[in-house]
């Protein structure tokens, strides 16, 4: 055994407890097993606190990584944002567009007067500003889309002391922005003051008066620097002091040259209205045209294009021009024009298709929209274009009453090319009277406007292709046919109402072809209106052709709905048919455009009269009395 446990021990194995801790009881052998137990006890205990300090210690360590992260983190936040403003800084210094104007230096004793250079600089500012609001009323243009324009941020820089987020925003500004920067002087002169301003780099312009006159040079200061900073606005500016439009229209040419994209599309405009506003009008059809053809998709080309050919008596390319104003429009290509605006030049539109197409009930609805969203001043063009259209929709009570209202009592002071250009060509007076066959009234009425436009000198196209065409038909209408051939001859050929005349001239002279010829030329001439073939087919009409006088009213009525005339007539037509059943629908859906029109009701009542409804036919001939007419 002994040699077993000693081979077992080399081995390497050992025995399991010392031998000796069972050689017996001794005392000397408990003592010792307590003593080895406690050094057993004691070193489990250091091993525990040293197992509790590695881990406090792993713990602390862990916290100082996650502190440091988040410091870091934080930092790195901290580094980010600060990046951020001030990047936002120069961003918003990239877009700045404001106007700074820097204190104008002055004499000490005007400070002590009140007159220091910040209360000046604000004066200088007051006036731009002023400036701005009153060629703004004769604008479409988005205030945001304007050259130059530094819209509600312009202010009076008052310096500071030190280094401010303020001077490093302006610094930035300066530095990478488009702002406008103004500052000046003024200082006494040997025969009174003088005030000197600059624009940014542009050289400084002066003004000289006295003492007193310091309001006059800072006014005269404004309007020179909104001159060379937003020279659209400029324009307008002058045509709302009411400058003469001789001195507007090179303003406006130079500014056409000094411009392009769309800032010379809004130029061309500015001209193309001057140039109408002083009568031009066929030279304002050849800018338009050039508008047109350098910005298709821009529908301010087309809506400056429209009264100046219906003027010109170009009806319909006037028709045209509006239509493609109106599908841009509604295509989303608005977004140059003021927002506040849009409302006017749709209702405007609209009032211009209906005259051009003989909608006048869509024209009436038009014009009272118009009037309400405009912001300018048709305190007599509105009400002249209302009475117009009700005048010729057949109702001579409502027409009448605005005359009176308004004391419109001369369609010559219509004729103004202001008038004619915004809310086209009216004549009130002559239609109602035409309207009501007051012939001899409606000629005399027309002879005064003539006059009155001869006076004027600026509307010769208006006369020679509205007045004159229906001047000379109101003559063979009173027995001066031999006049009325003269003059007519004289009107354009390329006029769509000249045509018409001259067919209805020749008409009264009984040459029936030649009528029929000159209102085929009409129709040719504007093949979407329908005044020419309705004007035939009267013509059919009393030369017994009730065949060909429908067929004419049916052409008619393809081209405006909304037109009553035809539909009316067409009613005629076929009373005179002997089917009056099938007139009571015509007379019935031309009431819906002309629901005043006492031809209308006394036809309808005829035509009930004769389908055997008696109860019906009273209603409409009652109607008919009760109407104006």
């Amino acid at each position: 055994m002994a040699e077993e446990d000693s081979a077992s021990e080399r081995a390497g194995e050992g025995p399991s407890a010392p031998a000796w801790a069972f050689a017996g009881n001794s005392e000397e052998a408990r003592v010792l097993l307590r003593k080895q137990a406690r050094l057993v006890d004691l070193q489990i205990a250091d091993l525990e606190r040293e197992d509790a300090v590695r881990h406090w210690s792993l713990r602390v360590r862990h916290i100082n990584d996650l502190v440091k992260l988040a410091l870091g983190i934080g930092a790195a936040f901290l580094a980010l944002a600060a990046a951020a403003g001030v990047a936002a800084l120069a961003w918003n210094a990239h877009e700045a567009t404001g106007l700074i104007i820097q204190p104008i230096k002055a004499p000490p004793d005007f400070a002590a007067r009140g007159l220091d250079g910040t209360v000046l600089a604000q004066r200088l500012l007051d006036k731009l500003n002023g400036l701005i609001g009153e060629a703004d009323k004769w604008s479409f243009r988005a205030t945001d889309n304007i050259s130059g324009n530094w819209g509600n941020d312009s202010k009076v820089q008052i310096p500071e002391t030190g280094i401010s987020v303020f001077e490093l925003q302006s610094f930035l500004r300066q530095s990478l922005g488009s702002q406008t920067n103004m500052s000046g002087e003024l200082y006494r002169t040997q025969s009174g003051v003088a005030l000197t301003v600059r624009v940014d780099s542009n050289p400084p312009a002066t003004y000289e008066g006295s003492e007193q006159d310091v309001d006059k040079l800072l006014t005269r200061a404004a309007e020179s620097l909104l001159e060379r900073t937003q020279p659209y606005r400029y324009v307008l500016l002058l045509y709302a002091q009411g400058r003469p439009i001789s001195s507007i229209v090179p303003v406006a040419q130079r500014l056409v040259d000094a411009t392009s994209g769309v800032d010379r599309t809004w130029s061309r405009s500015a001209l193309e209205e001057q140039l109408q506003f002083g009568g031009r009008f066929r030279e304002s059809i050849a800018v338009c045209a050039q508008t047109i053809a350098s910005a298709p998709g821009h529908p301010v080309g087309y809506f400056d294009m429209s009264p100046a050919q219906w003027v010109v008596g170009h009806l319909q390319q006037a028709l045209d021009a509006t239509h493609e104003f109106q599908r841009l429009i509604r295509a989303g290509a608005d977004r140059d024009f003021r927002p506040e605006i849009l409302p006017f030049l749709s209702d405007n539109a609209d009032s211009f298709v209906g005259n051009l197409t003989g909608a006048y009930g869509d024209a009436v609805k038009a014009d009272i929209a118009e009037s309400k969203a405009a912001g300018f001043d048709f305190s007599i063009s509105a009400p002249a274009a209302l009475a117009s259209d009700y005048a010729r929709n057949h109702d001579s009570a409502a027409a009448r009453a605005i005359l009176a209202q308004y004391h419109i009592v001369n369609d010559g002071m219509l004729l103004q090319p202001e008038y004619v250009t915004t809310t086209g060509p009216n004549l009130p007076n002559f239609y109602l009277l035409a309207s009501l066959d007051e012939w001899a009234r409606a000629r005399d009425a027309l002879e005064v406007a003539d006059r009155d436009a001869l006076k004027r000198n600026d509307v010769n196209d208006l006369r020679h292709t509205m007045i004159w065409p229906w001047l000379a038909y109101a003559w063979a209408r009173t027995g001066r046919l031999a006049d009325a051939e003269v003059l007519i001859a004289r009107t354009p050929h390329d006029c769509t109402l000249c045509l018409e005349m001259r067919g209805r001239i020749a008409e009264i002279k009984g040459d029936t072809a030649g009528a029929a010829q000159w209102y085929g030329r009409a129709v040719s001439n504007a093949p979407s209106l329908p005044f020419g073939v309705t004007d035939w087919g009267d013509m059919l009409l009393r030369h017994g052709d009730l065949t060909g006088a429908i067929a004419k009213y049916q052409s008619a009525n393809h081209k405006s709905p909304h037109f009553a005339d035809p539909l009316e007539m067409w009613g005629e037509a076929l009373i005179a048919q002997n089917r009056s059943d099938l007139a009571l629908a015509k007379f019935e859906e031309a009431n819906r455009y002309a629901p005043n029109w006492k031809r209308l009701h006394q036809k309808w009542g005829e035509a009930l009269k004769w389908s055997g409804d008696h109860e019906g036919a009273k209603k409409q001939f009652a109607l008919a009395r009760s109407l104006d007419g």
